[in-house]
């Protein structure tokens, strides 16, 4: 499923999923600022992810966000030492191999949670963002992968829905009550999940005002 709510009309959240090589591609991207300016940030970073995808052999996947980075980077003018701007973005993304038994994992500054046996594991991703000014520009993002995908669920989010204010204590959601829902909704089709969550954003941000975009994206094997 995605989940894919921008705080206004357009925003700065994107996910991709398509084919790449002999496997499949699932991405989830949070690109700075929201509304207008972050929607203008998308458009550079589908145009630097459409190059991407023709410059890296399929299946590279650190290379492929490697390249990316360079390439936003670059659109910017945020590679050298003039440049006065410092926008970007952060992102996982997940290769599915043509076999359907190996995920390949890389974040920049994002987080793949694996949901299995009712144990909710995060692997992180490198430190570093994509695109913004003084990260090195080949910098390299370290690729985790996970085998025997049966019986594993997986998830990433924007940080729009962990950082959403709200509750009792007008506190933001977080990410131990995001794994805990995660737990909470594993009976449910991936359909329902998608319900599920959005109903508990709503419910928990209750009179608050909407924070930022939200995407969550949710799959099995």
């Amino acid at each position: 499923f995605v989940l894919w709510e921008p705080r206004d009309v357009v925003g700065g959240d994107i996910y991709w999923s398509k084919m790449w090589g002999d496997g499949f591609l699932f991405i989830l991207g949070d690109c700075t600022g929201h509304g207008v300016p972050g929607a203008f940030m998308t458009l550079i970073a589908t145009g630097a992810l459409d190059n991407a995808l023709t410059d890296v052999p399929g299946g590279k996947v650190a290379e492929l966000m490697q390249r990316l980075h360079q390439l936003v980077q670059v659109t910017l003018g945020q590679h050298g030492e003039g440049g006065k701007a410092d926008d970007g973005m952060e992102l996982g993304i997940c290769y599915l191999g043509p076999d359907m038994d190996k995920l390949t994992f890389v974040g920049a500054r994002f987080e793949l949670y694996l949901v299995e046996d009712e144990n909710v594991s995060v692997i992180k991703g490198t430190k570093f963002g994509i695109g913004y000014h003084g990260i090195d520009h080949n910098q390299i993002y370290e690729e985790h992968e996970i085998v025997n995908l049966t019986g594993k669920s997986f998830y990433m989010s924007s940080d729009g829905l962990l950082d959403q204010v709200g509750g009792e204590r007008g506190r933001m959601f977080g990410k131990k009550r995001f794994r805990e829902l995660l737990l909470s909704i594993q009976d449910n089709s991936m359909t329902r999940q998608k319900e599920l969550i959005s109903l508990a954003l709503v419910d928990y941000q209750g009179k608050e005002n909407r924070r930022d975009d939200v995407a969550v994206v949710g799959f099995n094997i």
